[in-house]
């Protein structure tokens, strides 16, 4: 009788050796998996909040560089002498608040029904910063500014003017002041100064 080789198998504990190690290798994968797809998540929100910030400091930069000497009327009441009014409650805001015109808003041929100046007030409520704008310069009593939110997550938001060597946190004079100083507080970024020159503010 010829000799016929048996095929030796997988022992029960070979078995369950292989199994543990596959356990392992999935429990490790699954565990990079998850720890790459936070990582994603959370830069995706950090360039979302970056996109953000960068956006609202581009939009108040441009408004500030075409502030218009001409004087400003708010929520329709009669015109101020000031082309630059800013005090902590203003425009219903919870701290800093302030508002102005500026030339620039383009409307090419008048096509549009609105001037080529707008009024703009900045304010801060509920955790946002916003932007106030009105189709015209002048608005009438009664009459509810368009809002524009800008920054949330915001926890403070102080505005001062430069006046002489003096920074105010109220401002309503004739003139504009030299400079504008914004200090925001955000709850991820903690505190934040930006200051802003005016070319037409006091010499």
């Amino acid at each position: 009788m010829p000799n016929v080789k048996v095929g030796r198998g997988f022992t029960f504990i070979e078995m369950l050796l292989a199994m543990a190690i596959f356990a392992l290798v999935g429990l490790a994968s699954a565990s990079v998996l998850s720890s790459v797809t936070e990582s994603d998540a959370a830069s995706q929100k950090a360039a979302e909040r970056l996109a953000q910030i960068q956006r609202f400091f581009l939009i108040l930069e441009r408004d500030l560089a075409q502030i218009s000497a001409r004087q400003i009327r708010v929520e329709g009441e009669e015109p101020i002498k000031s082309p630059l009014l800013g005090d902590k409650l203003m425009l219903e805001s919870e701290e800093g608040g302030f508002a102005f015109v500026h030339s620039g808003w383009r409307n090419p041929g008048m096509v549009l029904p609105r001037s080529e100046i707008q009024a703009v007030g900045y304010r801060f409520r509920e955790g946002k910063i916003e932007r106030l704008f009105s189709l015209f310069p002048d608005a009438v009593t009664g009459s509810e500014p368009k809002v524009q939110p800008l920054l949330d997550k915001v926890t403070g938001f102080k505005v001062e003017f430069l006046k002489d060597e003096e920074w105010l946190e109220t401002w309503n004079d004739e003139k504009l002041p030299k400079a504008i100083r914004l200090t925001i507080t955000h709850e991820q970024l903690g505190e934040m100064q930006r200051f802003y020159t005016l070319m037409n503010g006091l010499t």
